[in-house]
């Protein structure tokens, strides 16, 4: 059922088995997956079914170190979360990411990729994916001269599928308005929870925008409202009350990681050379699921080199001279075309013989160049660019912190310093020349490194992924939550979002934050079922 909060009918304190904060992805999948349990189960909304301009202003905060990023637009506050503008782009994290902790010594994962294989499997169903299948080897009408570097031992071709992009809001609003468990309450902010000084979470108190309060009380407690609100409330909570909760090690907002990217190098090719799957959009496995090519470092280099896991998309730069002929073509056919309609008696209104006559004859030799088919019209590549997503290093300097600004609903907003490091460019920088070295020794061509590392922050940009600020970790004082999300220290206070990723590999990380939530939800069917 869908409610609207600022409805002063209903009571002011509601009663559930579990309150889930939050619902984008995260939280929406959770309901969904707990459906069928029996639980009573609130999920809470700050924004309506459509975008809402002051429920988004909530986001608003400051931005110091890299300010390539945003908070203010980066995600969005209504039903859906920012699946209404994701792009799509679903892959899991690789074995590498699992068996190895971060490259700074800090705790990685406490379990193995293993333990999120069903989970995997299983978000695929919600992001509207196939198989789970990322085998370059199995994607239809491709052979092996459609890919670069097959020979190489060094650099994989790695495949990433694509989502429509699923919006989860329209999606699942029909399955979340007939569910007879499920009471999805719009327009409704959480501003404090109560917690005990023993760690049982009761209750979360909300308000709407126009000034309804509202109090829900819950055996169990999730928050699923993205890593940086998510970060926000745990932080605000603490520092209102006087706790610590999640915060033994000093870690709460501490280690924020987003997906660094940019133009590590150009790739100048020895040779034309014809398009491949790596710059179309016409590929599919054998379910149908669009894909798109990347080249990523092989594990057993990334183990040996100690590198950071990065994935490198190949963006195409034609031959200008070919470019040039066919724009001639083009103009001469055209020319030819309109004096063909002036004969018929069917030119267009401002039609010049003149000026198509002079086209066609300028251009006579580019047209029967190209009508003899000797004009290279595909997508012939002479240079590649290597557009880099890598991960970056969990370092307690990259923060989610609070301001003293108020927001609307009278909570400290946001403050994000992103500062990924030396570290992470030198890693990129040492991929992109071991990309180089496999291609002078295929003959495919030489790079050119960009010339930009020197400058501060080295003219990075965000993939908006807002990853690692509730750190994972087996110990309280090296994260925030344990490995089933509980936040350490209490008792029933869960998390489920990006933030609680402690490496974040070069993975786009929906299909994680999803399957990570299903494997939340099996855990609390656990619980609940004893």
């Amino acid at each position: 059922m869908i409610r609207d909060g600022r409805n002063g009918t209903f009571p002011e304190a509601l009663d559930y088995d579990l309150v889930i904060v939050g619902a984008g992805p995260a939280g929406i999948t959770m309901a969904l997956e707990l459906e069928a349990t029996g639980l009573r189960i609130a999920l809470l909304e700050s924004g309506g079914e459509e975008y809402d301009d002051a429920t988004q202003d909530l986001y608003d905060g400051r931005i110091t170190g890299l300010d390539r990023t945003d908070l203010l637009t980066s995600r969005l506050r209504f039903l859906g979360g920012t699946s209404n503008h994701w792009g799509g782009h679903c892959l899991p994290l690789d074995p590498i990411d699992f068996e190895r902790g971060p490259l700074n010594g800090m705790s990685g994962w406490p379990f193995p990729r293993t333990a999120l294989e069903d989970a995997y499997r299983r978000a695929h169903t919600y992001c509207d994916l196939g198989d789970f299948d990322y085998d370059p080897a199995t994607s239809v009408g491709t052979g092996p001269d459609d890919f670069l570097l097959t020979d190489s031992e060094a650099v994989d071709t790695a495949v990433v599928q694509q989502s429509a992009p699923t919006r989860f809001g329209p999606k699942y609003a029909a399955a979340l308005r007939r569910s007879e468990t499920i009471d999805l309450w719009l327009w409704t902010n959480v501003i404090d929870i109560e917690i005990t000084a023993d760690g049982e979470a009761r209750s979360v108190d909300t308000r709407t925008l126009t000034g309804m309060p509202r109090r829900f009380a819950a055996r169990q407690l999730v928050l699923a409202c993205g890593g940086i609100e998510t970060t926000r409330l745990m932080m605000v909570n603490n520092r209102r009350n006087g706790q610590s909760f999640g915060d033994a090690g000093g870690l709460l907002g501490r280690c924020f990681m987003d997906h660094v990217e940019g133009g590590a190098a150009f790739l100048w090719l020895d040779r034309p050379t014809p398009q491949k799957a790596y710059w179309r959009d016409d590929i599919a496995g054998p379910d149908g699921v669009t894909r798109s090519f990347v080249w990523r470092i092989s594990e057993d280099v990334l183990r040996r080199d100690g590198l950071a896991n990065a994935q490198f998309y190949l963006i195409p730069f034609a031959d200008p001279a070919a470019r040039a002929r066919e724009r001639e073509a083009n103009r001469g056919w055209r020319g030819l075309k309109d004096m063909a309609k002036w004969v018929l008696g069917r030119s267009e209104y401002d039609f010049s013989f003149s000026d198509s006559y002079c086209q066609a004859v300028t251009h006579a030799d580019a047209v029967a160049l190209d009508a003899l088919g000797l004009i290279d019209r595909s997508e012939t590549a002479t240079r590649l660019l290597l557009r880099y997503e890598a991960e970056q290093q969990p370092e307690r300097g990259s923060y989610v912190g609070l301001t003293d600004d108020l927001d609307a609903l009278g909570m400290p907003r946001s403050h994000l310093h992103w500062s990924p490091g030396a570290a992470d460019r030198d890693s990129i920088i040492a991929a992109a020349r071991l990309i180089g070295i496999e291609a002078g020794a295929a003959d495919l061509g030489r790079l050119e490194l960009e010339d930009h590392f020197d400058q501060p922050y080295w003219d990075a940009n965000t993939a908006w992924h807002h990853l690692g600020s509730t750190r994972m970790a087996a110990s309280p004082t090296s994260g925030v939550v344990d490995p089933d999300c509980r936040v350490h220290g209490t008792q029933n206070l869960f998390i489920a979002s990006g933030s609680v990723m402690p490496s974040i590999g070069r993975a786009n990380p929906t299909l994680t934050i999803v399957a990570l939530s299903i494997r939340l939800a099996d855990h609390l069917k656990a619980l609940n079922a004893t």
